[in-house]
């Protein structure tokens, strides 16, 4: 999907500014960890185009929760230009409508060249992202990002990768803003079925009721972009 919470550790920072390897909470040389509340931005997107392994293959609708945490302000002088330190963690809620006849979002392996079926499909999707320790020129204030994008031109002038950005004040320069880790999921094609099962209070026989979905994908940071066949594919409907 390429939207790109993390589950960050606890921003560990070892001397010198680089990120640790362990789960302690550590500050670079002469910094004051605050894990206060952080600046939160809630944006509702419609209709945002989501690219797969061959381009476009749907659009999403969805709600986008932006957190970003303050740690504290770096007194290294390789920071002095941006000393303010942050991480941030996205979550996205929403839905998706893919768009026949396009490549489908999976297209590794047995699904290279394979297009979406003739019938529309939607279902629901869910997605995170998490961006490391990164260093800014001026502090997160809320009110800043846009609570509402709509259309898919309107959505391409704000790329998922530098959101972060987006609770910050126009001009802050910032240093080591990258995504470090992101998840997506795509559900399609609900399905309900009975099933006989064994009452194992009563051991009666019983007809459950079962419901889920025909078809996944998984695009992720740890998957190879949902591009591996066990990442699963979106397919479509047929006639």
């Amino acid at each position: 999907m390429k939207f790109r919470a993390i589950s960050m550790l606890a921003a560990c920072v070892a001397a010198g500014g680089m990120l640790a390897t362990t789960a302690a909470t550590a500050a670079p040389a002469g910094a004051s960890v605050r894990q206060a509340r952080p600046v939160e931005a809630i944006t509702k997107i419609v209709n945002r185009a989501d690219n797969g392994g061959g381009g476009q293959w749907a659009f999403d609708s969805m709600s986008r929760d932006l957190k970003v945490y303050y740690l504290g302000k770096s007194t290294d002088p390789a920071h002095a230009a941006a000393p303010f330190m942050y991480y941030a963690t996205l979550a996205d809620k929403g839905t998706f409508r893919d768009m026949p006849g396009a490549l489908t979002p999976n297209q590794g392996g047995r699904y290279a060249g394979l297009t979406l079926r003739a019938v529309q499909v939607t279902g629901p999707m869910t997605g995170t992202g998490g961006w490391g320790l990164f260093y800014a020129s001026q502090r997160a204030r809320n009110g800043l990002a846009p609570t509402v994008l709509k259309g898919v031109k309107l959505n391409a002038l704000y790329p998922s990768a530098t959101w972060p950005e987006l609770a910050f004040p126009a001009g802050t320069t910032f240093a080591g803003l990258t995504e470090t880790s992101y998840d997506y999921n795509y559900q399609a094609v609900p399905f309900t079925r009975y099933v006989v099962k064994t009452d194992p209070k009563t051991h009666k026989k019983v007809i459950v009721k079962v419901t889920g979905y025909r078809q996944h994908w998984q695009d992720a940071s740890f998957n190879g972009d949902g591009q591996l066949v066990r990442d699963g594919n979106i397919l479509g409907l047929g006639h």
